[in-house]
């Protein structure tokens, strides 16, 4: 998972350790009461309808989506043959060859990151590491995604 091996920015820092991390996120997961899955699902909804939408940019309810396509998918790097079989956890890898942007019109809260990280969230509630440039941090995800104590009040 460190820098040059899967990606050349890798999904941890060089002196990160993946069980602080792992542990670190459970933390942040309970204190927003919020699930993996769930925030991996509803992001994984948002981005598969912008897909569907077949354009670079859409507004999908109140959320702002740009999507970049490229033309293979980034590894997981919790694989157990990475190069020859891709993970079998949980999202799978459908949106692993995109990266995204997405703005919540509603609150103006932006966030980006990598298509993969629906999957590594989903199957291995991972969410790159803290040093890492494509960490998608949890407590930002729930607020772009209005979920936990982020949620609208109810009128």
């Amino acid at each position: 998972m460190r820098p040059g091996n899967f990606s050349q920015t890798g999904f941890l820092g060089p002196d990160e350790s993946l069980r602080q991390v792992l542990d670190t996120d459970a933390r942040a997961l309970d204190e927003l009461g919020v699930s993996a899955h769930m925030m991996a699902q509803q992001l994984g909804e948002l981005l598969e309808a912008a897909l569907a939408s077949k354009n670079t940019a859409t507004r999908v309810g109140h959320y702002d989506v740009r999507v970049q396509r490229y033309k293979g998918p980034q590894i997981c790097p919790f694989a157990p043959n990475p190069h020859e079989n891709p993970c079998p956890g949980a999202g799978g890898m459908r949106l692993a060859s995109i990266d995204w942007d997405i703005r919540n019109t509603r609150n103006r809260v932006r966030l980006s990151g990598p298509g993969l990280i629906v999957h590594l969230i989903d199957a291995h509630t991972f969410f790159e590491g803290l040093q890492s440039p494509y960490r998608v941090a949890p407590h930002a995800l729930a607020e772009l995604l209005e979920l936990g104590p982020f949620s609208p009040p109810s009128r």
